[in-house]
């Protein structure tokens, strides 16, 4: 008891006198502590960064007020001209940077999980489970936002569902339904395309092939969605990879699979909904991240075998200028 009100006395006195500021250097060091860091370990990087003295006085002082539960996870700005009891406020009031994080087009929530995680903010985990419960898949808005640190994955969801809901406007809807499409049938359909367009000029054209194909009763046939059933990313499917039994297979099953396979982006949620109007049915990779359009299936295996010689050659000419 004696000895923890010398203490007590000890740190109160130096405190007061600032003699815990590192360097009078007015340099600013930015810090991360992600969720459930410990004091002991906040002070080592403190200590590591030059802006405290003593990680031994940084806990005491921490335990001397009680805060040991109420330090903030966040990415924080100090200087180095800050004295200790400065910075341990700015921790125990949370007044954290915001950190930056953009969602890619066409990231399922699998993918936003793990880049949130790779970040710091919250566990994949529970993310990809809480997004799933709430059935989030293609309403979580891929956007630049800027995340409290501290927000738990539901605070998140909402955030970028949020987003979603801003942009889903009430013209959109009567568009949609102009369509004879749901809502969910607009997302759903634009998370193939986003898949399987890499040119924003020819997602309005695989739209209206998509369109075209649903008309005529005939599966989708997206290899993007077997991919989504099975779980993986591969470049090339198999016989037996389409042969895969799941209701989001859409060369086993028509019409469209039972929600979406991914977020959309903005441009291709209305390239679905003001889709290019054609007589093309079918569509084939050229290996550059454009596509052959054709109207008959004896045009289009046509096209095919043109492109597997285009990149089996383009392949071969790889491989002599490396070699």
């Amino acid at each position: 008891m004696v000895k923890q009100k010398i203490t007590s006395f000890i740190i109160m006195f130096a405190l007061s006198l600032n003699l815990f500021s590192c360097s009078n250097e007015n340099e600013t060091i930015e810090i991360f502590f992600q969720k459930g860091i410990s004091p002991k370990s906040m002070a080592v990087k403190l200590k590591e960064a030059d802006l405290i003295q003593s990680t031994g006085v940084f806990v005491a002082i921490v335990k001397l007020f009680g805060w040991s539960k109420e330090l903030k996870a966040g990415r924080y700005e100090f200087n180095k001209k800050d004295g200790i009891l400065k910075i341990l406020k700015k921790i125990k009031n949370g007044q954290s940077l915001n950190v930056k994080i953009t969602i890619p087009e066409g990231f399922d929530i699998d993918k936003i999980g793990k880049l949130l995680e790779d970040k710091y903010i919250g566990s994949r985990i529970v993310f990809v489970e809480t997004a799933k419960k709430q059935n989030m898949e293609g309403f979580l808005l891929p956007e630049t936002y800027f995340i409290d640190p501290a927000a738990t994955e539901k605070d998140i969801i909402k955030i970028m569902n949020d987003e979603f809901n801003k942009f889903w406007t009430k013209k959109l809807e009567i568009r949609a339904e102009e369509l004879n499409m749901t809502k969910k049938d607009i997302i759903t359909l634009a998370s193939i395309v986003e898949k399987e367009a890499v040119s924003a000029n020819e997602r309005p054209v695989i739209a209206g092939i998509f369109y075209n194909r649903l008309a005529k009763k005939m599966r989708l046939e997206s290899c993007s969605t077997v991919l989504y059933a099975m779980g993986i990313n591969k470049e090339r499917l198999t016989f037996d990879d389409l042969k895969f039994n799941s209701p989001y297979n859409t060369y086993k099953h028509a019409g469209l699979p039972p929600g979406p396979i991914c977020n959309p982006g903005k441009e291709t949620i209305m390239s679905v909904l003001f889709p290019k109007k054609t007589s093309y049915l079918y569509f084939v990779s050229k290996g550059d991240g454009t596509h052959l359009f054709a109207t008959t299936l004896n045009e289009h295996v046509s096209q095919k075998n043109d492109t597997k010689k285009m990149i089996k050659k383009a392949k071969n000419e790889k491989k002599k200028s490396l070699s």
